[in-house]
């Protein structure tokens, strides 16, 4: 079996990441983060809103976990949509257009590691 681990690396040392202790941010109306970069990776907890809903599409990978509430992802090329309910966990490829609705009725938390599409933003 090939050896993947270097392309599963996130940082090159040991660091804890208090995200409880960062700011939230607005991302767009709607959905709000607390984020931290490391080593070209953000790591956040991402609120959705009641109904909130992203309108542009998005090419950064994502690993993540619903904390809470319930995240849609539609994809732009037309691909059936993936819903993933509290305490499930999810993987969008990098490259690949999506954007998220909370699908919820309150709001929906999710934990989230992201793969920049473009490494140089």
């Amino acid at each position: 079996m090939p050896d993947d681990r270097a392309s599963l690396r996130f940082a090159s040392a040991d660091v804890a990441i208090e995200l409880s202790g960062i700011d939230w941010i607005q991302d767009v109306p709607g959905i709000r983060a607390r984020e931290a970069q490391i080593e070209g990776h953000r790591w956040a907890i991402v609120e959705y809103a009641p109904g909130a809903k992203r309108e542009d599409w998005c090419s950064d990978g994502h690993a993540g976990f619903v904390i809470s509430g319930a995240i849609e992802y539609e994809f732009e090329d037309g691909a059936p949509s993936l819903s993933v309910g509290e305490g499930g966990a999810f993987a969008l490829s990098t490259g690949r257009a999506h954007r998220g609705v909370n699908r919820a009725a309150g709001a929906t938390r999710l934990f989230v590691i992201d793969d920049p599409a473009d490494p140089a933003r």
